[in-house]
């Protein structure tokens, strides 16, 4: 989706006025709202006017706010159905639900659109890399370290280069002291964001490496600092966020870049199974 509406939001979200801003963060993390939603209606759910959306609306050069809308409608008609009428109804669970079913329809409706809101070629341009690239450090802090973990272990038996910075044992930076432009950086973050991955990457740009990210929402500081990223939704009546979309997002890139790599790397994973089952660890 190069060049959408969702993009250049993104790329100009850093330089709007505060209020502006505002609007904008709301824009990108709920685009299902601004497509189907009022604009008196959604300017009360982001706490600004109705006059900021309709300038938000100008700034980006439409003639009015229902051409903005329309653009919005127009970024999502992708969707599934599901989470379109769910968009039109205000809800994709509805009140009273039992809990487990809503979590359920959070975690399929986070997953569904974490395959659908990012396009094909991203995933193949992020698979190429963590293929090519001399060492791929994968940064991820607090409850997203394990995905990075879960992606070296199952990763790391198709690839050579994946490395996980692992935390107690040395700093992100000293872990990346050496990189450079042979080299990439992948970013696993969800709000609140540590401040030890935007370090990492500002480091890792500076020495020229690769940088990649998954994150949670367009409005995530790592958009605009990688080259290329990858979203996925953390929505859950659970008390903390939920981690479905990023580990889907992250299985799939694995699998990507597995599936391009032209039959090298299946021979590499069949010579590990091969060695795991001579070492007599695992049941046949």
């Amino acid at each position: 989706m190069s060049h959408s509406i969702l993009d250049r939001l993104t790329a100009e979200l850093a330089e709007l006025p505060t209020k502006l801003k505002v609007a904008a963060k709301y824009a990108l993390d709920n685009p299902d709202r601004i497509a189907f939603g009022s604009m008196r209606g959604v300017a009360v759910e982001c706490g600004v006017s109705s006059p900021t959306m309709l300038r938000l609306a100008r700034h980006l050069e439409f003639d009015s706010y229902e051409d903005f809308k329309a653009c919005f409608q127009n970024e999502i008609a992708g969707n599934s159905f599901s989470s379109r009428a769910g968009a039109l109804m205000g809800s994709g669970t509805g009140v009273g639900s039992p809990l487990i079913d809503r979590l359920k329809v959070a975690a399929l409706d986070n997953v569904t659109s974490a395959m659908t809101q990012n396009a094909p070629e991203t995933f193949k341009e992020m698979a190429t890399i963590l293929r090519t690239a001399e060492t791929t450090h994968l940064v991820a802090a607090g409850s997203m370290y394990w995905i990075a973990a879960h992606m070296e272990n199952t990763g790391g038996i198709a690839f050579r280069g994946l490395r996980t910075a692992r935390p107690g044992t040395a700093t992100v930076l000293e872990t990346l002291s050496l990189i450079g432009p042979k080299d990439a950086v992948l970013i696993i973050a969800v709000s609140p964001y540590a401040k030890v991955a935007v370090n990492a990457l500002t480091y890792a740009n500076e020495a020229g490496a690769q940088t990649m990210a998954i994150t949670d929402r367009r409005s995530s500081p790592f958009a605009t600092l990688v080259n290329h990223c990858l979203f996925a939704p953390t929505a859950s009546p659970h008390y903390y966020p939920s981690v479905v979309g990023i580990a889907a997002v992250a299985e799939a890139l694995l699998a990507c870049a597995v599936a391009g790599s032209q039959g090298a790397a299946i021979k590499r994973i069949e010579t590990v199974e091969k060695l795991r089952l001579q070492s007599g660890a695992y049941f046949e």
